[in-house]
């Protein structure tokens, strides 16, 4: 520690303290208090008790001279508070700023100390030994419970009175006493080897435990949701006890792991492991700190300082933090996550390390590049799935600068360049040609990135052709991850083959089966809210499918969603619907007020304020406390990566069938389209077939109406025109149906000079109707050219229309 004065003015003098950022050994602090006599003798002030206060990141120690230590690990100071008098425990107070509970080993009292000013607000008597134990209630924020080996007392804090006394006899004193996590029971571990719970509400006895197997019982603890109790004691046995139904979950033998027995033990929590924690620290005999994995049974880490060994440890409410009192006197406070990777690092350590070799040899083989195989060896060895997910429990999320190399290691792409280029040569497929039309995308290089992906899924299943949401799934990827395309595909089609289980199987339709599980676990841990939706007349596909054919994109900020995929991808696939029914039970208060459906529709389109650190640990706690009955996992397959090679195997999740008819008819309209033009040259053939026989037909009429009367001629010839028009009602080849059908508009003046050129050819008849009839036969065959102009023009007109649609 390093002595900074803050100000001569302030009244509490603090000091700046260092941690190590880096440590081998997971230390970042070790404390101890070292005082010089007046004869310049120095001596060592031991340490006896620590506690953290995890919502103001605070640490308090007490020394055995009656010296009380606060730490501030977020502004990096401490100060002291002397004459506090020595202490056998500590315990901040919930939900009150800088307040400390002290059990005083003189007159066993209890004081309630200001950190900041040193000064006692409160002190309660009535205990007749020494305090050892320090406990509040989660659901009665006002019950306070300390314990000596001889008497437990529960204090109710509102009238500062004894609420509860729990007296005990010889040889059946209490070993440790706490409130569960959650806080409706009481339990006791005594000296007999039973362990006795009570109701927290009447403090009536519910349950007695005598675990046959453990003898010399010394700790309990439990893990953050109260579900499983530990059990340990001098016997090499450790007792994992179901507290939802009272039975025994699994008996370890502690031997085989070479621990003699245990003198307490603890449960580190992980930031977003649901309270189901899964490694618990054991004190052992030989005065060492194991990790053990519950899981698989193992130890994962051992702490046995060097200088001395260890006499109690703290662990953090929350498990960042845990501390160690020597038997020396020191403090070593530990980071777990540093902890926890450091078996990891070791074994990174011994993949550098070479045989013994001449120094010419390591100046060679240093000055040699590394190969391709090395690099990725090393690689593999820091990507290493269990320690990423450390990381991530440690800081809630991946960095920033290697999320894409992650993402790569945590969905294992196999990289698969020839079999990609193979999707990439088949071109943009025709479903995505126009997309640009359904998304205002301002950056070209996002199109074209896009349009490749999507053209590439299509090619790769022809399932992915006909989904319209999947564009809307999928840009956000793209915009992380466009500027390496390869691993964009082989991400996007990992995630689609694996946490998109269920979605297509009754496609095009709704997933039916994803909606029910997530109706399922919405009823199970938030029926009132369930209600609100079914009184609104909201179903799952609102509050739930809108989310996840958006991939939570519409919903979430940018940091936001990639800190939440950050976590979908190192889980299982059924963490995916967790945080969907998450969003919904953090945003409850802000959904309830919503009325209409409307209302709660747009909410689920709109990106709305949310607590991230509340909305992953919700979904970690839906995660881990779900009824297997229900749980999504059930119906999940494990995880299946593309395969390495020249192609990639099919996707089979979606009804074939249905597929198929919705693509025949998609094909069958593009190849309506296709022949739109052979269309055309049929009704061009057509029409000069039609034109040419009334042409003959009307030279024949007026060569056998030369040797009539000029009457008969002209009423034989409008009695055959009048016959024309009847016989052709409704048929395309007369020129003057086809001018108003073609060219409504453009050729509406044209139309006008046909109508006045008809009148004129019937005054001009009625004056002379032979010099008429003589200029028809002689200008028969320009009539011809005149109409092949104008079919050329129907034919201009037509191919123009075609290209308008």
């Amino acid at each position: 520690m390093e002595q900074d004065k803050r100000s001569d003015k302030d009244s509490l003098e603090k000091f700046d303290i260092k941690l190590k950022s880096r440590p081998k050994d997971g230390v970042i602090l070790q404390l101890h208090h070292t005082v010089r006599g007046s004869n310049g003798e120095t001596r060592r002030i031991r340490f006896s008790t620590g506690t953290f206060d995890d919502s103001q990141e605070k640490l308090a120690c007490a020394d055995n001279a009656g010296n009380l230590f606060i730490l501030d690990f977020t502004d990096l100071k401490f100060w002291k508070h002397t004459g506090v008098g020595p202490s056998n425990a500590l315990h901040f107070v919930p939900n009150k700023l800088d307040m400390l509970v002290v059990a005083k080993s003189k007159n066993f009292e209890i004081s309630f100390l200001d950190i900041e000013t040193g000064q006692t607000s409160l002190t309660l008597t009535g205990h007749t030994a020494p305090i050892k134990h320090i406990s509040f209630s989660n659901n009665k924020l006002n019950n306070l419970l300390t314990a000596s080996p001889v008497e437990a007392i529960l204090w109710e804090l509102r009238n500062y009175t004894k609420y509860f006394t729990l007296n005990t006899y010889l040889g059946a004193q209490i070993q440790q006493i706490m409130f569960m996590p959650g806080g409706d029971y009481l339990v006791a571990c005594f000296q007999n080897d039973t362990v006795q719970i009570w109701k927290h509400e009447n403090m009536k006895s519910v349950k007695q435990i005598i675990p046959s197997e453990l003898k010399h019982m010394k700790s309990i603890a439990f893990t953050m949701n109260g579900r499983a109790m530990a059990m340990s004691g001098l016997s090499p046995t450790l007792i994992l006890f179901s507290m939802d139904t009272w039975k025994a979950l699994k008996s370890i033998n502690l031997t085989k792991l070479n621990i003699s027995g245990a003198q307490q033990v603890a449960f580190i929590p992980q930031v977003f492991d649901g309270g189901a924690n899964k490694i618990l620290a054991i004190l052992s005999s030989d005065c060492t700190l194991n990790l053990l994995d519950l899981e698989s049974v193992s130890i994962i880490q051992t702490i046995c300082p060097e200088s001395s060994g260890i006499r109690k440890f703290v662990v953090s409410p929350s498990g960042k933090y845990f501390l160690c009192v020597l038997q020396l006197g020191e403090v070593n406070i530990y980071n777990s996550a540093h902890v926890l990777d450091i078996p990891q690092s070791a074994k990174v350590d011994n993949v550098k390390e070479e045989t013994p070799s001449t120094s010419a040899h390591r100046n060679v083989s240093q000055d040699l590049p590394l190969s391709k195989v090395e690099i990725e060896q090393k690689m593999k060895c820091c990507m290493d799935s269990a320690r990423l997910r450390r990381i991530l429990m440690q800081y809630g999320e991946y960095p920033e600068k290697f999320r894409s190399a992650i993402w790569r290691s945590l969905l294992n792409t196999p990289k698969n360049k020839v079999a990609y280029s193979a999707l990439i040569d088949k071109g943009i497929h025709p479903s995505y040609k126009d997309i640009e039309k359904q998304f205002t995308i301002h950056s070209s290089a996002t199109l074209k990135n896009l349009k490749r992906l999507l053209s590439c899924l299509a090619h790769w299943c022809p399932l992915f052709a006909v989904m319209k949401f999947l564009p809307e799934f999928v840009f956000p990827f793209v915009k992380v991850l466009q500027k390496d395309p390869l691993l964009l595909f082989e991400c996007v089609a990992t995630i689609l083959m694996n946490y998109c289980q269920l979605w297509f199987e009754y496609a095009p339709f709704p997933p039916i089966s994803i909606l029910a599980m997530v109706e399922n676990i919405l009823a199970e841990h938030d029926q009132h809210l369930l209600n609100h939706y079914c009184e609104a007349g909201i179903t799952s596909q609102t509050y739930a499918l809108k989310i996840l054919e958006t991939a939570f994109s519409e919903v979430l900020s940018c940091s936001e969603w990639l800190i939440l995929w950050d976590h979908i991808l190192s889980n299982e696939a059924a963490f995916i619907l967790m945080a969907v029914v998450s969003y919904n039970i953090v945003q409850r208060n802000a959904i309830k007020r919503l009325t209409t459906h409307e209302q709660i529709e747009n909410f689920f389109h709109l990106q709305n304020p949310i607590d991230k650190k509340l909305f992953l640990k919700k979904a970690y706690v839906l995660l881990n406390d779900t009824d297997e009955d229900i749980h999504p996992r059930k119906f999940f397959n494990s995880f299946i990566s593309l395969d390495k090679g020249d192609c990639y195997q099919q996707f089979t999740g979606y009804p074939k069938a249905t597929i198929c008819l919705k693509l025949a008819k998609k094909e069958k309209k593009q190849e309506v389209k296709s022949n739109k033009y052979t269309l055309r040259e049929l009704t061009k053939k057509t029409q000069e077939k039609e034109i040419s026989e009334r042409l003959q037909l009307e030279a024949d009429s007026d060569a056998k109406s030369m040797n009539s009367s000029y009457e008969e001629c002209d009423h034989k010839h409008l009695n055959k025109t009048r016959k024309g028009h009847q016989n052709s009602k409704g048929d395309l080849c007369t020129k003057e149906f086809l001018e108003n059908v073609m060219f409504p508009k453009h050729n509406s003046k044209n139309h006008e000079d046909s109508k006045c050129t008809k009148k004129d050819k019937d005054d001009n008849m009625n004056k002379s109707s032979i010099s008429k009839t003589k200029k028809r036969v002689q200008s028969a065959s320009k009539k011809n050219d005149t109409l092949e102009k104008e079919v050329k023009k129907l034919l201009v007109a037509a191919s123009n229309s075609d290209v308008t649609e």
